[in-house]
């Protein structure tokens, strides 16, 4: 069985704590992924359409939208419907939401403080087999 792809894949990081965006950009810088940033819920709907990464590490606290109404109008357009959105929350282990975001499309939901390895590992496992 073949190990992940390698290619190189575009992250969009909708966080807006500096310090975590810092982090994942990091981590996925080293392996060898291109990062965009959205530091609340109007942003990213604006760069997820006219950039349409592979991937969005999606936040659920934002400013200007809440990341389950970012979701919702992710999946409603067309354009970003297809983009694989993984929510990474300090709620992850609230069951009805995690229930719910799965309902509104998000590709999988994990917890914050979310081991990179393993958010990264799923990401390029997923995206490996498109």
């Amino acid at each position: 069985m073949p190990g992940p792809s390698k290619a190189p894949l575009r992250i969009l990081v909708a966080e807006d704590d500096a310090a975590v965006v810092r982090l994942y950009s990091a981590y996925a810088q080293s392996r060898g992924h291109s990062v965009l940033v959205a530091r609340d819920g109007a942003e990213t709907l604006v760069t997820a359409a006219s950039e349409l990464p592979d991937l969005i590490f999606l936040d659920i606290a934002m400013p200007k939208l809440d990341g389950r109404d970012v979701l919702r109008q992710l999946k409603a357009n067309p354009k970003t419907a297809p983009i694989p959105v993984l929510v990474v929350s300090a709620f992850g282990g609230d069951q009805n939401l995690r229930d719910l975001l799965l309902e509104l499309g998000a590709w999988d939901v994990m917890e914050k403080p979310v081991d990179l390895q393993i958010a990264f590992n799923k990401a390029e496992r997923l995206l490996s087999v498109r």
